[in-house]
């Protein structure tokens, strides 16, 4: 009876909802009506039918093209309400208040009234859409329906039998190679089969892509606009046939007809806009042809040569011309790269010639920062942190770059209360980074890289934190790898040497404590000597917004102690403790999955779901990963309800949240979360966003904890909801999250919320997290 009761108040609820809906549409309707003078009638658009078409594909792509042509489009309607409409009558009747006035000011629109609609003018643009499909001598008619207030324009489109292409034939010109060329790439790429639906956009794009195979071979002057189609429906088996016939047109430059080849090369290696050609410098170089010119050797010749993708005698070849910005682009030494050609006067054996000119305006070769900064992390620290930087751009004159970066940050946990009160800490550092615009390798490999310019990186850092109340660590990084794109979406990294070595040190009493009384915690801040390589990949389609739905994928692989273990193993050295220069060593590998999807909804509205999974694979030497390479789940990048290295191991609960110690032993070997979130804007740059996160940590092996990877490892997930607030403004994102736990673990295991007391203190204390980040999460 209480259950029928429950229902009939919801369906109620909801009825009401649904009366005032209709109640504010019909308001707003009504007031937007009164402003209309007498005969007038808002347009409410153009219905489109199309009748008998031979296919249903046929008619989807007749009624996308009408309808562009479908003018004009009525007044927007926001849930029923022409709200823009609505704003700008109050604005344009001095009734306006600051709502009117706000909502005219980003979305007003004038009334699109039916008597204004040009419908000789839709209909000949519906004709000549027609016939650009190949439905030649179409019927269009329309009527004009009228209600009240509103009014409509009923198009009915009755298309003919449409043409569809028997052959392309191909008219040569005379005795110029380009009719080979065509001719071959008609041959070879038959753009229009036999039997294609006639189209002018197939055509357009046909010609363009004869044009382009025409530059690619030389030809400079060569534009589609040269090309011409012609219909014969006369001599075709059907009246429905047709056989197209390509050709020059009359009327050409000679100049396009001839294919031009590179004569001279000159590179201005530092050009400037202040100096003249002949000021730019008494030195000049010449390598296989090439000329380098510059007042001195600002970027030595043999180290740019490599760079151009065309030499002297080549045919002109805009894909070589790409290459070679995009190479020199890359460098990150040029403000600006100017490649122009100039024609040269003389035309020997039907051949033009080419002068290529190379100007490259470079960037301060030295530059020097400081920035002060407020910083926010994920595990509720903030503080202020100074940093200096100190850039070469062309340190050996070979587009070299030396990065020299020092930093002193201060930190404390704003959050915690009584559990980390007076946990501070201090740091600071220096990281030395060399980055070589070539592959230094003993392998022969940089030929092998066309998109972009391969990097060689040499890095050494040195980094001490201390910890109040707990310990201090020095850490000392010494990294020699390889970074290259093979093209926009995809960047690999691979790291052949990468040695870490953390000293730890100066441990408080309460901190040894924590070790003892968890070995596996312990094992994992002994073996701080992590010798090993690692490999990344990552493939985005953010980084062009080419579709509504867009995904990104990273991959990386840490291994750690094998070649040391074998080579000890090799050499008789046995044991689960092996040691290199009385240093326990750290034997693992490690692999993190991260997939993620950006579904756009609307224009600025977008839905994103991830998926991260981590596999951390201790043995031989190691029991668990390393602390510094474990995982931790919780906070403002992670399962936003609970706070930051609060979940897990499994279902572990700490007994002892006072003492601070679970900031230290929550994290595993294993990590799985996902995440799903909807982004909407709200006001100007102010977004929103309501997002569900799940996810925990988990061991390899067990440790007296119930925190081991099982079966049940589903049950062991722990689930948050929440919404959130974003100040977007395009390069800098502000996010404040606050979000509750919907199924988290208990004293009998994982359990879902029961109850959501929002007016208990107690329960908000304990339910409700807030999280402040910079950056969106994912």
């Amino acid at each position: 009876m209480e259950r029928h009761r429950r229902q009939g108040r919801v369906r109620k609820y909801f009825l009401n909802i649904a009366v005032l809906g209709l109640a504010l549409v019909a308001f707003y309707s009504c007031q937007t009506f009164k402003y209309l003078q007498e005969g007038e009638r808002l347009y409410s658009g153009g219905e489109l039918k199309v009748r008998e078409v031979e296919n249903a594909r046929y008619k989807k792509e007749i009624l996308k093209d009408l309808e562009e042509v479908n003018n004009p489009k009525p007044n927007e309607k926001i849930a029923g309400i022409r709200l823009g409409l609505w704003a700008y009558q109050k604005v344009e009747n001095n009734k306006a208040g600051f709502y009117a006035k706000w909502v005219n000011k980003k979305i007003g629109e004038k009334p699109v009234l039916l008597g204004k609609v040009n419908t000789n003018n839709v209909q000949k643009l519906m004709k000549n859409r027609m016939e650009n499909l190949g439905y030649f001598n179409s019927k269009i008619e329309y009527q004009i329906k009228e209600n009240k207030n509103t009014g409509f324009i009923a198009y009915e489109i009755t298309p003919r039998a449409r043409i569809h292409i028997q052959a392309v034939e191909f008219k040569k010109i005379g005795e110029h190679k380009v009719d080979s060329l065509i001719q071959n790439y008609l041959d070879r790429e038959n753009p229009i089969e036999s039997g294609t639906p006639f189209s002018l956009e197939k055509l357009k794009e046909t010609r363009i892509e004869i044009a382009d195979y025409l530059k690619r071979n030389g030809y400079y002057y060569f534009t589609s606009n040269n090309l011409i189609f012609e219909a014969d429906t006369l001599n075709t088996e059907s009246s429905n046939e047709a056989i197209l016939e390509l050709s020059v047109k009359d009327k050409v430059s000679e100049l396009a007809l001839v294919p031009f080849e590179i004569k001279n090369i000159k590179v201005y290696p530092k050009y400037s806009l202040n100096t003249s050609e002949e000021g730019m410098g008494s030195d000049t170089t010449v390598i296989n042809g090439v000329e380098f010119i510059q007042p001195e050797i600002f970027f030595r010749p043999d180290r740019l040569y490599p760079y151009l993708f065309f030499r002297e005698g080549d045919y002109y070849d805009p894909e070589n011309e790409k290459w070679t910005n995009k190479r020199l682009n890359s460098l990150k030494t040029y403000r600006f790269i100017n490649i122009r050609y100039q024609e040269d006067s003389t035309i020997e054996n039907n051949t033009g010639k080419l002068n290529a000119n190379i100007y490259l305006s470079p960037l301060s070769k030295r530059s020097f920062r400081s920035e002060l900064q407020a910083v926010s992390k994920s595990n509720n620290f903030a503080g202020p942190n100074l940093n200096f930087e100190y850039l070469n751009r062309n340190l050996f004159k070979g587009g070299e770059a030396l990065r020299i970066t020092t930093k002193v940050g201060y930190e404390a946990q704003l959050t915690g209360g009584d559990v980390n009160t007076g946990l501070n800490s201090f740091e600071t550092g220096v990281l030395g980074e060399l980055i070589v615009p070539r592959m230094i390798s003993p392998f022969p490999i940089a030929g092998k890289f066309r998109y972009s310019v391969p990097k060689t990186k040499f890095k050494l850092s040195y980094d001490l934190l201390n910890r109040s109340q707990w310990f201090n660590l020095n850490s000392f990084l010494a990294v020699y790898g390889f970074e290259w794109n093979p093209n926009i979406f995809v960047t690999h990294s691979l790291n052949p040497i990468s040695i870490n070595y953390i000293n730890l040190g100066n441990e408080s009493e309460a901190f040894e404590e924590l070790l003892e009384s968890n070995p596996f915690l312990a094992r994992s801040f002994e073996q701080q000597f992590i010798p090993g390589l690692n490999y990344s990949f990552q493939w985005s389609q953010l980084v062009r917004n080419i579709k509504r739905n867009r995904f990104y994928f990273a991959f990386s692989a840490d291994f750690s102690g094998n070649a040391l273990a074998l080579a000890q193993n090799v050499g008789g050295v046995t044991g689960d403790n092996k040691k290199f220069w009385g240093q326990s060593y750290a034997q693992f590998s490690r692999f993190d999955f991260d997939i993620r999807n950006y579904q756009s909804i609307g224009t600025e509205s977008r839905f994103v779901s991830r998926a991260f999974v981590g596999i951390g694979l201790p043995y031989g030497n190691s029991v668990s990963l390393p602390y510094s390479k474990q995982y931790f789940s919780g906070g403002p990048n992670s399962v936003r309800a609970f706070r930051i290295r609060s979940l897990g191991p499994g279902a572990y609960q700490t007994d002892d949240r006072t003492s601070g110690s679970s900031f230290f032993d929550q994290a595993g070997d294993i990590k799985i979360e996902a995440n799903l979130e909807y982004r909407f804007p709200l006001v100007s740059y102010l977004k929103g966003a309501v997002f569900t996160d799940a996810g925990n940590v988990w061991l390899k092996n067990e440790d007296g904890r119930n925190g081991q990877f099982t079966s049940n490892w589903m049950n062991e997930m722990a689930i948050g909801s929440g919404i959130g607030l974003r100040l977007d403004i395009e390069f800098f994102v502000i996010r404040l999250d606050v979000a509750t736990p919907i199924r988290k673990p208990g004293p009998d295991g994982f359990q879902w919320q029961d109850r959501f007391e929002l007016g208990n203190k107690a329960w908000r204390e304990e339910n409700i997290n807030w999280n402040f980040g910079i950056g969106y999460p994912f």
